[in-house]
């Protein structure tokens, strides 16, 4: 999918208010960095997010979400090695993954505001 610079902003901010304030108040802004510079994980994979999130069906299934997210955000992560292990998502130190709930409903919730009626069918509806 493609985004324009505004629609980056819109998604990062709305990240920001609603996972990124969370991390700040709790001090998990301490351990959720990712590589050495400590990059923020929706700074570093805000576009790879996106497409993982809004090319899979909706669904109330957290776990239909995770492997394009393993495939296209967590195979580019200097965090996790070749064989697919992360060390910081299994001591919870991954932003990312710790608030996976909470990041796939803000990035859906965003698409509905940005782009409304042109999302794929949803799981939900089709049961």
């Amino acid at each position: 999918m493609d985004f324009t610079p505004e629609e980056l902003r819109e998604y990062r901010e709305a990240l920001r208010d609603r996972i990124c304030s969370i991390c700040r108040k709790f001090g998990y802004d301490e351990v959720c960095g990712i590589g050495e510079d400590g990059e923020c994980p929706f700074d570093r994979h805000l576009p790879k997010l996106l497409d993982a999130v809004l090319t899979t069906p909706r669904s109330d299934q957290i776990a239909d979400y995770i492997p394009k997210i393993r495939e296209l955000v967590c195979s580019t992560c200097p965090n996790q090695n070749d064989r697919g292990v992360c060390k910081s998502r299994d001591m919870a130190y991954c932003g990312l993954d710790s608030f996976l709930v909470l990041v796939v409903q803000v990035i859906e919730e965003t698409y509905d505001r940005l782009r409304p009626q042109t999302r794929p069918a949803d799981k939900r509806a089709a049961a």
